[in-house]
């Protein structure tokens, strides 16, 4: 009672300004602060939410008064604190899922990044290919014209010795050009395989990157089961204690004893609003099962606390044939946008400028085109695989994800 009084000094708050916000009389709150009686857990909360503390100080505001109520039935307070224990395990569980849930998508962040730098890959592999058999067929070109010309020169030699100048430096020309461009096809493959060198490297760092990511998650969803072990027997636990508490009250009316130092009103009503204000998770049927047992018990004590309110309903479920009949249109339509975006690049492959192998703007719009058609078209693809392989807590990571550990 002492803490209350300088929690409500603190926040500068008089008796009748708390006593409507605690729901309360302002004289039953003055017997409540002068140490009379000990209030009802629910006054507690409601003026620790009128002075607005931190989360700290609430979970100790309550804790002091679990300890009061233990001093007032020595028989149950070990049990009492369990009430508090299973508030912080159920906190610590919901922030520890939020961080599973961050570092999940992280993880789906990287592997598409993942994916596109594979994609990048192989691109650049094909560029690289393309330019090494270009360079080979202007060494082939280059030799040939050199013979070429070698030959016409010994014939021009042979007829007109006096022109011979003028053959030696249309040959010289043609050997200088050729030998710049073999040398800059030399240059642009040096530099593709650089870029290839640079883009495996990444690749190797986004490896370990997804790695270490995929262990952290597993980790994770280790804890997170055992808190929800945990607060699970913290729980069955409390409801004993529930029943428990109901009974000794039941038996207390029935031998017309009404003390009010020996109520048991105060604990089974914080025990109620701690199990009602922490629903069990129903994740199969036995805590289908465990949940009605804790549901029974605080209806019977509806007297001292408030009752649990009913599940909620289930909503209709998808029919998987209408999903199924979707996935398979999507399909159809990737599989034509790929066909079209192939049809786009090879037309503008052969869209060349007269006597040379540059690409004119009609073939640099058909290769982009063909090229954004064929990435948009992996879209529908990556949905459909990850629409039917949806991540299921509890999994190992090679049934999450679809792929073995990497090791």
């Amino acid at each position: 009672m002492q803490h209350l009084r300088s929690l409500i000094a603190a926040a500068d708050l008089a008796s009748k300004n708390v006593a409507p916000g605690a729901e309360t009389s302002t004289s039953t709150l003055s017997r409540n602060l002068s140490g009379d009686r000990l209030p009802q857990r629910s006054t507690v909360e409601a003026i620790i939410q009128l002075c607005g503390v931190t989360d700290e100080v609430r979970a100790q505001l309550l804790r002091m008064h679990t300890a009061a109520l233990g001093e007032a039935h020595p028989a149950f307070a070990d049990r009492l604190v369990m009430a508090d224990a299973y508030e912080e395990t159920v906190l610590l569980h919901d922030r520890v899922q939020a961080r599973l849930e961050t570092v999940t998508g992280e993880h789906r962040r990287q592997q598409a990044d993942y994916d596109d730098l594979l994609a990048r890959h192989e691109t650049t592999s094909q560029a690289l290919t393309a330019a090494e058999d270009e360079l080979c067929t202007r060494q082939q070109h280059h030799q040939q014209e050199t013979a070429r010309l070698r030959t016409l020169l010994q014939e021009e030699q042979d007829a007109r010795r006096r022109d011979r100048t003028d053959f030696d430096d249309q040959f010289h020309q043609a050997r200088v050009e050729g030998e710049e461009q073999l040398r800059g096809r030399e240059e642009e493959e040096a530099r593709l395989r650089q870029d290839l060198l640079a883009q495996e490297n990444k690749i190797q760092a986004v490896r370990s990157l997804l790695e270490d990511s995929a262990a952290e998650a597993s980790a994770l969803r280790q804890e997170r089961d055992q808190l929800r072990v945990e607060s699970a027997r913290l729980r069955e636990d409390l409801v004993g204690l529930q029943v428990e508490l109901a009974a000794a009250e039941a038996e207390q009316e029935k031998q017309g004893r009404h003390d009010e130092d020996t109520m048991f009103a105060p604990a089974l009503q914080a025990v109620g609003q701690v199990l009602d204000r922490h629903p069990a998770a129903r994740e199969d049927g036995e805590a289908a099962g465990k949940s009605r047992v804790a549901g029974a018990a605080t209806q019977a004590t509806a007297g001292a606390g408030n009752p649990v309110p009913p599940p909620a309903a289930a909503g209709p479920a998808t029919p998987p044939e209408s999903t199924e009949a979707g996935f398979a249109g999507l399909a159809r339509v990737a599989v034509g946008t790929v066909v079209v975006s192939l049809v786009l690049f090879v037309i503008g492959q052969f869209q060349q400028a007269p006597g040379s192998s540059d690409l004119t703007t009609a073939g640099w719009w058909f290769t982009g085109s063909g090229f954004f058609l064929f990435v948009t078209s992996l879209i529908p693809l990556v949905v459909r695989e990850m629409r039917n392989n949806p991540v299921v807590p509890g999994e190992t990571d090679d049934q999450t994800y679809g792929y073995p550990p990497m090791g």
